[in-house]
């Protein structure tokens, strides 16, 4: 047999006299040098039989003198040599070997640091249910390591490798997880020479970050930045998280500076965060790019998702690191084998977190949560999610591992998919005590007493989370159209919750019959503009109380948003105003917010906020913006001069707005509306209807149009003088009884072109005079 150059190095040195052959009782540096290129001279030996020689060899040497620690630290090294070759019995002799060392010279590290290595190495039993049972009583190798580490950084707090093994075991850890112990181990090295390692910072700052330390795990992670040899990147990317961690907005610079690299360490990190958020597929282009245009693709990434929720810059990107921490402290999946029921559907297949975890990262705090604790029931529990667009609500059941809860499409499905089965076949109150599955096998549709009572509870703890629990108790189970109904619910929410992501503005209170429209009509000097007008009734309002009087604060939000996901124009301020009286019931406070858009089709969302609690958050809708080059109409705006709610045109007219929607039928109606598309000269004709809800129209010659004198007329003709005609009129509806209407509009162009716009409005009683007083 060839013997290898490193193996004869390796036998020279094994025959030599040296410091390596005495005690460890007082190692210097030089020495454990030594051992760390006893160990480099290990490293690329892969052959099995030259590593047996070489073990045999040290074990004769061994022989002569077995209290010498140093024989044994070789003879355990070369065993992981062999272990790590393919002879995995191996690492039981090398944790021998290590064992021997510690009882030998229990005052140095290394004994205690190879023995972590071994213990980690020899892994867990290969049965799942006894690996679950040792990592329960902490004798799962992961703790069986670290204690070792942690030994080894206890005899000698500046010990580099035992400090770094043990800080990284603990952040690996599951169960168990020895963070007090790393965490005692660092501050203890902090005085220590070792403690200013730059890879010691880097893992310290981790731990630090953790156990709820943030603000030192931020001095660690920027003493890291600043050491030579440090990875800056990463160290950018650490301190970026941290700052998240801490609600700081600050924590952008450093994260995109790390984007902007093309450090592998800080990349693949970024990319390990946002993977829970979207999935692994949704990043191909973050893939596709690299340095400064990585960057630009996550600040597009981010910013997208604070428009979309109303959010200012850089809140969802916190957000996120926010939950990622809480889903590690909450929802990390012990066991990372996961095997799934027939009622399981949703699969995630992710290592890290169950599935708890999961719709936690995307979407954050539930607004309710429900559990049901009764015999016959697994752990299980109910999240709903408040949304303007439809409540969004998850049921997650954990069955054979108490840290892994499943998404599951029912209710029902808590109790298994047999039970399911049988309600939404039309169970009954039961009369005698049959299995579930003779149920299901035969005609019968009865449940046990005991898992009647079981579903019982589940709909009894869920009523909160949406009529239809409660609906379904009063039902008694027997109507197959509301169950139908309630696993619709789930399984849509799965579909939205798993592929979807959201940071939806919440509020302690609503603001009940609140107003508010968006209005594309009239336009600057070079673009069209949106108005929203809105309205407030006043009992909805919390004033604050000041010398002048009521002060009632009110905040605007609105984003419209391009098919691209990024931000046409966003809205984001606050108006104060002043009443020297209580608002109460017949006030509304109104105002109007304006902004200019270019001619397209677009999403928007908006909100109203009172104060800091009471608010109102709307579902994404969509608009569209006429542009000169083609025909189309703004929207109608009808509004009342009683309103005292205006804006001044282009042309210097007035357009009046009334977002409550209410009108005297005292006071004349203000319409205001615009053509687009018309060439120079070009006839166009306007008719003008009055429309009942789901009926026809009501005009009889009592519509007045008032203005320009006219006489009683329903429609008028016009010549355009450019591509954009504004028309402003005054209608009178003192004859309309009360009630609600719709406004119709109808501009047909020489070609027979026709457009059509409405807009609703309702009519009030008219003010009854006061009677004076009899004498």
């Amino acid at each position: 047999m060839r013997v290898p150059f490193t193996l004869l190095l390796v036998l020279s040195l094994a025959t030599r006299h040296s410091p390596l052959v005495t005690s460890l009782s007082a190692q210097t540096p030089a020495q454990r040098d030594s051992i760390e290129a006893f160990r480099d001279s290990l490293a690329p030996i892969s052959d099995t039989v030259a590593l047996r020689a070489l073990e045999a060899r040290y074990i004769e040497i061994a022989k002569q003198d077995r209290n010498d620690p140093m024989r044994h630290l070789r003879l355990g090294f070369i065993a992981m040599r062999l272990g790590a070759a393919g002879r995995k019995d191996s690492y039981d002799d090398a944790a021998g070997e290590f064992e021997w060392a510690t009882q030998v010279a229990p005052k140095e590290p290394y004994g205690w640091y190879g023995l972590g290595l071994a213990e980690n190495a020899i892994g867990d039993a290969s049965f799942t249910l006894v690996a679950g049972i040792q990592a329960m009583f902490g004798k799962d190798h992961l703790t069986r390591a670290a204690v070792n580490y942690a030994k080894a950084a206890e005899v000698d707090p500046s010990f580099v490798r035992g400090l770094l093994e043990l800080g990284n075991t603990a952040l690996e850890q599951r169960m168990n997880i020895k963070l007090d112990a790393a965490l005692l181990a660092f501050r203890r090295a902090a005085a220590t020479s070792g403690g200013h390692n730059p890879q010691v910072l880097l893992v310290r700052g981790r731990v630090e970050r953790l156990v709820g330390d943030a603000d030192s795990a931020l001095v660690a992670f920027r003493e890291y930045t600043a050491s030579p040899g440090a990875d800056t990147a990463l160290g950018l990317l650490e301190e970026a998280r941290t700052l998240f961690l801490l609600g700081s907005l600050d924590g952008e610079h450093p994260y995109y500076e790390a984007a902007a690299t093309d450090d592998s360490a800080a990349v693949s990190g970024i990319r390990r965060d946002i993977v829970p958020l979207v999935g692994d597929t949704a990043l191909a282009g973050l893939d596709s790019v690299h340095g400064p245009a990585r960057a630009a693709w996550l600040r597009h990434f981010w910013g997208e998702r604070d428009v979309a929720d109303l959010r200012s810059p850089g809140e969802r990107v916190r957000e996120h690191y926010r939950r990622l921490f809480y889903a590690r402290n909450h929802f990390r999946l012990v066991s990372t084998k996961r095997r799934y029921r027939i009622e399981e559907r949703y699969r995630s297949y992710d290592h890290d977190y169950d599935d708890r975890g999961l719709i936690y990262i995307r979407h954050g705090e539930p607004t309710d949560r429900a559990s049901a604790h009764a015999v016959g029931l697994p752990l299980n529990e109910s999240w709903r999610y408040k949304r303007p667009d439809g409540d969004l609500v998850f049921h997650f059941v954990a069955r054979e591992d108490v840290q892994d809860y499943r998404l599951v499409g029912s209710v029902f499905d808590i109790m298994g998919f047999d039970t399911a089965m049988a309600v939404a076949n039309g169970a009954v109150p039961a009369t005698q005590n049959m299995s579930i599955s003779d149920m299901v096998a035969g005609n019968s549709i009865n449940l046990p007493g005991s898992i009647r009572d079981a579903v019982q509870d589940l709909l009894v703890t869920r009523r909160d989370l949406s009529p239809i629990y409660g609906r379904l108790l009063s039902s008694n189970l027997t109507s197959r159209g509301l169950i139908a109904s309630e696993r619709e619910m789930g399984e849509t929410s799965i579909q939205r919750g798993t592929t979807s992501d959201s940071y939806t503005l919440q509020f302690d209170g609503d603001l009940p019959e609140a107003r508010w429209s968006l209005i594309v009509a009239g336009r600057d000097s070079t673009r069209e503009m949106a108005h929203l007008v809105y309205a407030i009734p006043g009992q909805s309002l919390h004033p604050i109380e000041a010398t002048q009087g009521h002060v009632y604060p009110v905040r605007v939000r609105v984003a419209v948003i391009a098919p691209n996901g990024s931000a046409v124009a966003r809205v984001d301020s606050t108006s104060l105003f002043l009443s020297h009286r209580l608002l109460g019931d017949g006030d509304w406070l109104i105002g109007r917010v304006a902004m200019e858009l270019p001619a397209g089709r677009y999403r928007y969302r908006v909100a109203l906020q009172n104060g800091d609690a009471n608010g109102v958050d709307t579902p994404i809708d969509t608009l569209g913006v006429p542009g000169p080059a083609h025909f189309g109409l703004s929207d109608i705006v009808l509004g009342a001069r009683s309103a005292h709610l205006y804006w001044p045109d282009a042309t210097g007219d007035t357009v009046f707005f009334n977002p409550v929607g209410s009108f005297r039928p005292d006071v004349p109606l203000e319409v205001y509306y615009q053509v687009f598309g018309l060439a120079d000269g070009e006839r166009f004709r306007t008719q003008f209807r009055v429309l009942k809800p789901g009926g026809g129209s009501i005009f009889r010659g009592f519509f007045h149009l008032f203005g320009n004198g006219a006489p009683v007329s329903v429609g008028f003709d016009g010549t355009a003088s450019g591509p954009v005609v504004e028309v402003h009129r005054s209608i009178a509806i003192d004859r309309l009884t009360p009630g609600t209407y719709e406004f119709e509009l109808v501009v047909t162009r020489g070609d027979k072109t026709v457009l059509r716009r409405r807009a609703p409005f309702r009519v009030l009683p008219p003010v009854q005079p006061t009677r004076p007083a009899s004498p």
